[in-house]
């Protein structure tokens, strides 16, 4: 074959093979135009979720649906669900709005912020019995009590419970401008909610909150303490008291005198 032919013979073969192409896309596009949009992947609640519950990767699935059908708002990631706690309820195969989840600490109510074991007290203030407004929620407190000690027929002063965090003020706040003016919600352990309990039905009137450095984690000594400690001295034990109560007072001693010139002689009386 000639050189010209086999030029020939090559050029037709490229056209040949640009036309195959071009024919190829031409059914693949109209064919897709045809099939209409592609779709896409979502995730969908396995089962159906009750409000105010954790989101776990098991209870997620993922499913295909037309664009059209995609909830606007739709969570696209796995991790804008995972962890997050739904604020309504979620049906089966149902798409996670974001609007419909919220982080722990963004949840209504205080239930996802207490930690385990811990339980959450409210305690009613004024402004000299709480710091005047200026404790807000996330500071740390420490509860004085002023009680009468039937043992030492007095008023003493005591700081039974230390170091509680709190919750939120006044109506359940846990985000606000303003401190609190007229209650706390603290977070204590059971048996602290029962020291706190019975303090207020004792002397409920003679509770004051103090509050606490941010960076200060003491624990002070929480023996009870009373004026007579700065007045008189330490204060006497019952035992002492009673003592004191029972001893018979002593009656001078009579004393007969007698005079010899500038002499006196002094004799005992029986």
């Amino acid at each position: 074959m000639s050189r010209p032919g086999s030029i020939f013979v090559i050029a037709a073969i490229l056209l040949g093979g640009l036309t195959a192409y071009a024919v190829y896309d031409y059914i693949q596009r109209s064919s897709t135009a045809q099939a209409g949009p592609q779709p896409v992947s979502i995730f969908v609640a396995l089962a159906d979720i009750p409000s105010r519950q954790e989101v776990k990767t098991e209870m997620i699935g993922t499913r295909k649906v037309p664009p059209h059908d995609v909830i606007p708002g739709t969570a696209a990631k796995l991790d804008e669900i995972v962890g997050k706690i739904t604020l309504t309820p979620i049906k089966a195969y149902e798409q996670f709005r974001l609007k419909d989840l919220a982080l722990k600490n963004k949840v209504p109510g205080l239930s996802y912020v207490i930690p385990a074991g811990m339980r959450a007290i409210t305690l009613g203030i004024s402004d000299t019995r709480g710091v005047s407004g200026a404790i807000f929620p996330g500071d740390h407190v420490d509860i004085l009590c002023s009680l009468r000690d039937p043992s030492r027929g007095q008023s003493v002063v005591q700081v039974p419970l230390q170091n509680l965090l709190v919750l939120a003020v006044d109506s359940a706040k846990t985000e606000t401008e303003t401190g609190a003016k007229q209650s706390l919600t603290l977070c204590v352990k059971p048996e602290e909610a029962q020291v706190l309990t019975a303090a207020e039905e004792v002397g409920g009137h003679a509770i004051r909150v103090i509050l606490r450095s941010k960076d200060d984690q003491t624990i002070m000594d929480d023996r009870a303490v009373s004026l007579d400690k700065y007045l008189k001295g330490a204060p006497k034990t019952g035992e002492e008291a009673k003592a004191e109560e029972l001893a018979l007072p002593v009656a001078p001693q009579k004393k007969l005198k007698i005079y010899d010139g500038g002499k006196v002689n002094e004799f005992p009386v029986p």
